[in-house]
């Protein structure tokens, strides 16, 4: 059983079936998922009609990879990410060189001409705001001191950056996801959709639709990706970024995978309680140094930007939603009432209410009363009164 299958049971029985539904409703719908793939396809269409000595090659990169996506905080749009990889040599052309080449090629589409926007290390598209999302293209070369690895221009600082984004996707990622928590009930394998086939074997498809039944280890990342964008709405400066989080979080998962555990609520309160000890400091107080590394390419630092305040802020976020994550595995025992209130004071009253309805509660009288009881797995008018929206890790 992963996590997904737990919508089955009630809500008053595992706070982890009414945190996938919440976390379900930050994802994209499958009518923009549709939409979402079509637009990559027709990117992906005007990019193939670059010189053919340059092989151009499109694939899908980051959170959408990953099966990681959560809607931005404030914003009803998704940020998807594709890579346009050249077969030029970096040694023979600067960073900017071949980001203009990917830039103007856009550039030759009238659709995507207007669309565009130069942004660090990729080109943005605009879409309106009804396609709910926006899609990143990151020119690439290959790696000339790697044969599977590539490197991405970095504008700012007119260099070459080292990056894997598919070997750390799918050689690493999915395959640790693979391995599921050692529970006493055992767990069981999602089936995979099969991967439709373009008819350009240069040009990836978009995973299916279908491959967003979640696993363990993607669930885990979408909920502390969404706390993380919560707690540092207001101070994105020191925000962790997406990949570094998301690589934490994985060596902490395989670290403990293979470990008994009661249930799968203590799993996901041992993989949060150990992420700082994948964040490796170097040198002394006022001095350090910090290093999260590409786990499938060791030239790649995620936490290379991080100063001494970086790392105070994610310890004192750190903090935060391991208290209350520990608050809710305290809950369960308690009564689904302690539960579902310990739920909203993270989560909102509002989306908890709607999770608990598609998982069958009855909470027609829960606005009335402004209370929260569970009796026979139904919702009703008596226990302690939900306190206002309290976003998971932030007070609002």
């Amino acid at each position: 059983m992963n996590i997904t299958s737990l919508k089955t049971r009630s809500a008053a029985v595992n706070p982890l079936a009414v945190i996938d539904r919440l976390i379900a409703e930050l994802e994209l719908t499958p009518t923009q998922y549709g939409d979402a793939t079509k637009s990559y396809e027709a990117v992906a269409a005007v990019l193939q009609k670059l010189d053919p000595q340059l092989s151009p090659s499109i694939f899908p990169q980051g959170s959408m990879r990953l099966g990681t996506t959560v809607r931005p905080i404030h914003e009803d749009r998704f940020d998807l990410d594709m890579i346009c990889w050249l077969a030029v040599s970096g040694k023979h052309h600067t960073p900017e060189q071949v980001f203009n080449v990917v830039w103007d090629a856009l550039g030759q589409s009238e659709v995507h001409r207007q669309m565009r926007s130069k942004m660090k290390r990729c080109i943005r598209l605009e879409y309106a705001p009804e396609r709910k999302f926006y899609l990143d293209v990151t020119p690439a070369v290959p790696d000339w001191a790697q044969t599977d690895s590539l490197y991405v221009p970095d504008r700012e600082r007119k260099k070459w950056c080292s990056s894997h984004p598919i070997g750390f996707c799918d050689d690493w990622f999915k395959r640790a996801a693979e391995i599921l928590p050692t529970i006493r009930r055992a767990l069981s394998a999602r089936n995979r959709a099969s991967e439709f086939v373009m008819a350009n074997a240069n040009v990836e498809p978009m995973p299916e639709f279908g491959e967003f039944e979640k696993t363990p280890l993607q669930r885990i990342v979408q909920l502390l990706k969404r706390d993380r964008d919560e707690s540092f709405q207001d101070d994105p400066a020191h925000r962790p970024s997406s990949i570094l989080l998301t690589t934490i979080i994985t060596q902490s998962y395989s670290s403990l995978v293979h470990l008994p555990v009661g249930d799968l609520l203590e799993f996901v309160v041992k993989v949060v309680e150990k992420l700082p000890d994948f964040v490796v400091v170097v040198g002394a107080p006022g001095s350090q140094k910090f290093y999260v590394l590409n786990p499938v390419n060791s030239q790649e630092n995620f936490a290379e930007s991080w100063s001494n305040e970086h790392y105070r802020r994610f310890r004192v976020w750190h903090r935060r939603v391991t208290t209350v994550l520990q608050n809710l595995q305290q809950s369960k025992g308690l009564g689904a009432d302690v539960m579902l209130k310990q739920l909203s004071e993270s989560f909102g009253n509002d989306r908890v209410i709607r999770a608990a309805r598609a998982l069958g509660a009855d909470t027609n009288i829960l606005h009335e009363a402004g209370k929260l009881r569970v009796s026979g797995g139904t919702v009703g008018a008596v226990g302690a009164a939900i306190p206002k929206t309290i976003y998971f890790g932030s007070a609002k």
